[in-house]
């Protein structure tokens, strides 16, 4: 008499095995491996049971198949732990001088000041105000700008001169020299640490006026 395998008890025994568990074989997680080889032990056949290589190969499956699962669960629990371990670091930094490369603005009413430096001169500066979204707010002609670090205003209007609605918003700079060509710009946020923000899994530092990510902060000033 031949042995009763898997795939013919996947195909006869439905009160047995829930259709939930039998759909999709190379979804089957380690419970409903499990159920299955204890339902082929069940319906073998006495006079002629699994040889015990054959049973041994399935016990092994199922222990590979449980170690997998179980490495995914630590994996997604590590990650998690990695998460709160991040935010509970971002809390050191309140209070600290920091300095971030950058190009967050988190406009609240008032004025706010957008930091760059130039690698160069600079016969005309522009800097671009964005909506968070990425829509073109505002265009600031800074003019003709020495190398270095150099700081304008945005006084929270839009090209209109309406005042904008509070919220974030992100720069970005443009420079030319005489001749026309390109001159490199580096945006950037130097600043006390007033706050920690979370959104979507990222951590934000909000120094001023700005917001920088962790991974964004170059030097700790004090």
């Amino acid at each position: 008499m031949s042995i009763v395998g898997i795939d013919s008890i996947l195909a006869n025994q439905t009160p047995v095995i829930s259709e939930q568990e039998t759909t999709g074989a190379d979804e089957l997680g380690k419970d409903q491996f499990f159920k299955l080889l204890v339902t082929q032990l069940q319906y073998q056949d006495p006079l002629n049971p699994v040889e015990n290589t054959e049973f041994t190969a399935q016990l092994a499956q199922f222990t590979s198949l449980e170690l997998l699962d179980n490495m995914s669960t630590n994996m997604e629990q590590l990650g998690q732990l990695q998460g709160s371990i991040n935010n509970i670091q971002a809390l050191t930094f309140l209070g600290k001088q920091v300095s971030a490369s950058g190009n967050i603005v988190d406009y609240a009413g008032d004025e706010v000041g957008i930091d760059f430096e130039l690698e160069g001169d600079a016969s005309e500066v522009a800097v671009h105000i964005f909506t968070d979204s990425g829509s073109l707010v505002k265009t600031i002609d800074v003019g003709t700008t020495a190398q270095g670090d150099v700081r304008c205003t945005w006084d929270g209007t839009d090209s209109s001169n309406h005042p904008v609605a509070s919220g974030r918003y992100t720069y970005k700079v443009e420079a030319v020299d005489q001749e026309g060509y390109n001159v490199g710009a580096t945006t950037y946020a130097t600043g006390t640490v007033t706050g920690v923000r979370y959104d979507n899994g990222i951590t934000y530092l909000i120094i001023g006026d700005k917001e920088v990510t962790i991974s964004e902060v170059d030097k700790i000033i004090g």
